[in-house]
């Protein structure tokens, strides 16, 4: 498969006790759960494909993906490929039927492939794909959105964001769960000059401004799926920020 998509769960993957713990009990309160990964390919998508699969907290892990995916690591016998077709909402829905928890880590940029082609993924695709899984009975929703979003801002990026953020809460799901992390720190292959340039002032961003400015896509899959595993006994939708996620994630090392 020349053109897969590697995901390789090695000694690297840091998860920490509590996580391991809060996946068992998970698992034991809750068997025969099954998850579905949307933009698992993506640079936040693949770690939490990476997670989930190192919980073993679910009987099944999904992804939807154009380009499959070659993994190397525990449980794969777990984990299910299917192609993705954002606009046939029909087949999402079929996609999504069995799954109990769904992961979004669907987006693109502006910069890479312009107005349109951005807001098809990042606005129409998202909420396609959020709409089939409520159809489909999905019982937890967790989105990977952006800090800043705001339906009401005047920057295109802030706003379908927010706009998106907006609907999946008001879709009436057991449980939803937003996530805003600010710039996401990864070791991108075709990372953009202004994206290089950043990676090197965001330490001392982050330094001045704690938890405000960056996060590693590995912690924002860590406290997606970390998130997961938390009992709750009543219909939410939350809202977990940036700093938020990096402060669970330090507590749990």
């Amino acid at each position: 498969m020349s053109d897969a998509m590697k995901i390789v769960v090695d000694d690297k993957l840091v998860l920490g006790e509590p996580f391991t713990k809060a996946a068992s009990e998970f698992k034991a309160r809750s068997p025969g759960k099954s998850a579905l990964v949307l933009g698992s390919t993506g640079e936040v998508g693949r770690e939490v494909v990476k997670h989930l699969m190192a919980s073993d907290a679910f009987d099944k892990v999904t992804v939807l993906a154009r380009r499959p995916i070659e993994y190397t690591g525990p449980n794969a016998e777990k984990l299910k490929q299917k192609p993705a077709d954002f606009e046939n909402t029909e087949q999402l829905e079929r996609d999504f039927a069995g799954h109990t928890h769904a992961f979004s880590c669907l987006g693109t940029t502006r910069a890479k492939n312009g107005k349109d082609a951005f807001y098809k993924v990042d606005h129409d695709y998202a909420l396609n794909a959020a709409k089939a899984a409520k159809t489909a009975g999905v019982e937890h929703y967790s989105n990977c959105s952006s800090n800043g979003a705001d339906k009401n801002s005047m920057f295109l990026y802030m706003k379908t964001k927010g706009e998106v953020d907006s609907e999946i809460q008001d879709m009436g799901f057991p449980r939803v769960s937003i996530f805003h992390p600010s710039m996401l720190l990864c070791d991108r292959k075709e990372a953009r000059l202004m994206e290089r340039a950043a990676s090197y002032v965001m330490p001392l961003l982050d330094y001045v401004m704690p938890g405000k400015m960056s996060i590693p896509t590995s912690t924002v899959a860590w406290a997606m799926v970390n998130n997961t595993f938390k009992k709750v006994d009543t219909p939410v939708a939350e809202l977990l920020t940036n700093k938020q996620m990096l402060d669970e994630f330090k507590k749990s090392q």
